[in-house]
């Protein structure tokens, strides 16, 4: 028994108790399957695909870096994440992780190590919004590995096929950006069908918060996520976006108010 090095992820599935509650077995069953239905292989097996263990509301993740680049292991594991993370928030259900590169042991029966803690912490401590970060620290490896490819323009390739799955926050942390993602592999009709109603889904579920909600922050990260990628991939159909008429409190209350202090113009210092 030994330390793997191994691309991990941790998600914690926000409100799972109340989904728990009111969700039949299968659908439950369903929507946890969705976390590793691309990628899956029983936990422990030696092999490139990833290893899985769920356990209440959390899933732990674990790609082997045996016999690939940490690059590829990771733009693999991306990939299935944004698959996962569609196909969950289809069902109505909102995930948040973090995804690192580091030691860790799984079996059938446990789940422990460095990367275990740290994939943890990403989750618990940075992510904050329903989303899956990368940590920082991978992000510099993955820059030390293109060090190493010939060309300037094979490395170049590389970084975008990586960064076209994902998006930089505002906060400066790259995170998996699903909706891109997917939409890279799948026909426009489907995704713009899916991102419909996925914005009822939204919106039912923040007009649910209360104003004092701690929830209702995450929605409002949500229909700011949803509104920008409406923006990039259907930027004339308005009708896709979420507006403050549909949820009063995505209202920006400091853009008129902006705009207004830009609009009025300079005084001019006079002459002496």
């Amino acid at each position: 028994m030994a330390y793997r090095q191994s691309v991990v992820t941790f998600v914690d599935i926000l409100g799972f108790s109340k989904i728990v509650e009111k969700g039949p077995f299968a659908q439950i069953d369903e929507m946890l399957d969705a976390m590793g239905k691309t990628a899956a292989q029983p936990v422990g097996e030696v092999g490139k695909l990833t290893s899985i263990l769920s356990f209440s509301d959390s899933v732990i993740r674990a790609r082997s870096l045996e016999g690939e680049t940490v690059y590829d292991a990771l733009l693999q594991e991306v990939q299935d994440l944004a698959t996962a993370q569609w196909t969950l928030v289809e069902f109505g259900m909102l995930i948040r992780g973090g995804t690192t590169v580091g030691d860790i042991h799984m079996d059938e029966r446990r789940a422990f190590g460095p990367a275990f803690i740290r994939a943890y912490t990403l989750e618990s401590s940075l992510a904050g919004a329903p989303r899956i970060v990368i940590d920082p620290a991978v992000v510099e490896r993955i820059r030390e590995h293109l060090h190493s490819v010939g060309s300037r323009a094979k490395k170049r390739t590389l970084i975008e096929d990586l960064k076209s799955h994902l998006h930089l926050g505002d906060d400066g942390i790259w995170f998996i950006d699903y909706i891109k993602s997917v939409s890279l592999l799948n026909d426009a009709d489907y995704v713009r069908e899916t991102l419909f109603l996925m914005r009822e889904f939204i919106i039912e579920s923040a007009l649910r918060e209360q104003s004092d909600s701690l929830i209702l922050p995450k929605y409002l990260w949500l229909i700011r996520y949803h509104n920008l990628s409406v923006g990039r991939l259907f930027d004339g159909e308005r009708g896709l976006r979420i507006t403050s008429a549909d949820v009063p409190a995505a209202d920006e209350l400091l853009k008129p108010l902006l705009l207004k202090v830009r609009a009025r113009p300079t005084k001019r210092a006079s002459a002496p």
